[in-house]
């Protein structure tokens, strides 16, 4: 349990879930090259290749 006036694990671990920056990751668009951000991150598994990382408007079917 935690202490008088300090976060619980949970609630620590909920806060940072619900992080709104924006933090830049070292994945590479595989369509422009520029580094991604974690919220325009879109992965796509690619056989005999592995995962492909898009920004997500970069990105169609």
């Amino acid at each position: 349990m935690a202490e008088k006036g300090k976060l619980s694990k949970t609630a620590k671990a909920s806060m940072a879930l619900n992080d709104t920056q924006h933090h830049l990751t070292q994945r590479v668009c595989a369509k422009c090259g520029e580094r991604i951000n974690t919220k325009d991150m879109f992965p796509v598994k690619v056989a005999n290749k592995g995962m492909i990382y898009y920004h997500k408007d970069h990105y169609s079917n």
